[in-house]
């Protein structure tokens, strides 16, 4: 009787999902005011939340091109077939960890509504999380036991999982499915031949357009902690394109490579200026995130760095302290499109 109350609880959310992505606006939710606010505020806060969702900007494609000046602030990509359709460019530039992002006073001049602070968040409609659970060292190889998790606002997703595993210039694949109750366990088996710094990437999908993923790295068959994120390389896509900034003098990138639900292939490089390589990314129908990796020498040490392309989730915009609080702001929450596959958008606007 549990496994079927589960079950039904996962496919109720699968529909809530689907309807919500098809009907472009999930949910309105005002919870921060101490006093009812006026409808019209309401309303004049909705509608320039949407603006900014509706709406290229100008220009039209100021996503892709870094070196043009902003005039107007815009997310929707440019000659959109439905609503909420986001530029993955536009969306991209909003994370302050890339090269080419736009600052929140350059968008907040673009957007012209002189005290109406606002903040833009986009991420996967729903969680997911990997965890090394044990491992076991054999003569030939080592097998590798993670916990597979996916939620959405802790309830449990059911999700279909394709998981690629990195190590230096080899991929191995997996494939694993989440239980209504939202938990896998997943087998990763690395010959022993092998040494240096792993890379799990897993993307998962619930909807044929609603996918989320996680990356997870780990040693094998290598002393010594995992490095953070960033610690040997930025990586910044844009425009179909990685720029890669190799951080240390005398590194050597090995292999570039691009993870989606269905595709995995190298990336070639289009051309280098000093310790800065660039990469095409082709692109792609699948409707899905993807996961770029890099890797490399750093003198005899191996790394190996990833970013996601979209490079969500992210947050943008005010904090709302000082003059703009956050006890007079309005949040509106979106399900958007981003090169076909679909996140939740968050924007919270500021009173007056």
């Amino acid at each position: 009787m549990e496994t079927s109350v589960d079950t039904m609880l996962a496919c109720s959310l699968m529909v809530i999902l689907a309807l919500s992505a098809m009907a472009g606006v999930l949910t309105v939710v005002h919870p921060y005011l101490q006093d009812q606010p006026s409808p019209y505020d309401t309303e004049m806060s909705r509608k320039l939340a949407e603006y900014l969702l509706l709406e290229t900007g100008n220009p039209s494609n100021w996503g892709s091109q870094a070196g043009v000046s902003l005039v107007s602030f815009g997310l929707a990509k440019a000659g959109y077939a439905a609503p909420f359709d986001l530029d993955i460019d536009k969306v991209t530039r909003l994370n302050q960890e890339n090269y080419y992002s736009i600052s929140y006073l350059e968008a907040f001049a673009a957007v012209g509504a002189q005290g109406k602070p606002f903040r833009i968040s986009v991420r996967p409609v729903f969680n997911v999380s990997l965890s090394l659970a044990s491992q076991v060292s054999e003569p030939t190889q080592a097998i590798y036991y993670f916990d597979v998790s996916t939620k959405r606002s802790e309830l449990p997703v059911a999700a279909s999982l394709r998981c690629y595993t990195v190590l230096g210039n080899d991929v191995f694949n997996a494939s694993a499915s989440t239980s209504s109750s939202g938990v896998a366990s997943l087998t990763v088996t690395l010959p022993n031949s092998l040494s240096g710094t792993a890379l799990l990437v897993a993307i998962a999908k619930v909807e044929p357009n609603i996918m989320s993923y996680a990356v997870c790295a780990f040693k094998h068959n290598s002393a010594g902690a995992v490095q953070p994120q960033g610690t040997f390389a930025d990586l910044s896509p844009l425009n179909h394109a990685l720029r890669a900034e190799l951080l240390y003098a005398g590194m050597t990138v090995t292999s570039v490579k691009v993870f989606s639900y269905n595709y995995c292939f190298n990336l070639e490089k289009t051309g280098e200026s000093s310790n800065i390589e660039y990469y095409g990314i082709t692109q792609l129908s699948d409707a899905s995130p993807m996961v770029i990796s890099v890797t490399g020498l750093n003198g005899s040490a191996s790394f190996v760095e990833w970013v996601a392309y979209p490079q969500v989730p992210l947050d943008f915009g005010s904090n709302f302290t000082g003059q703009y609080d956050v006890m007079d702001a309005f949040s509106f929450h979106f399900m958007v499109s981003i090169n076909s596959a679909v996140y939740e958008c968050e924007v919270t606007m500021g009173g007056t």
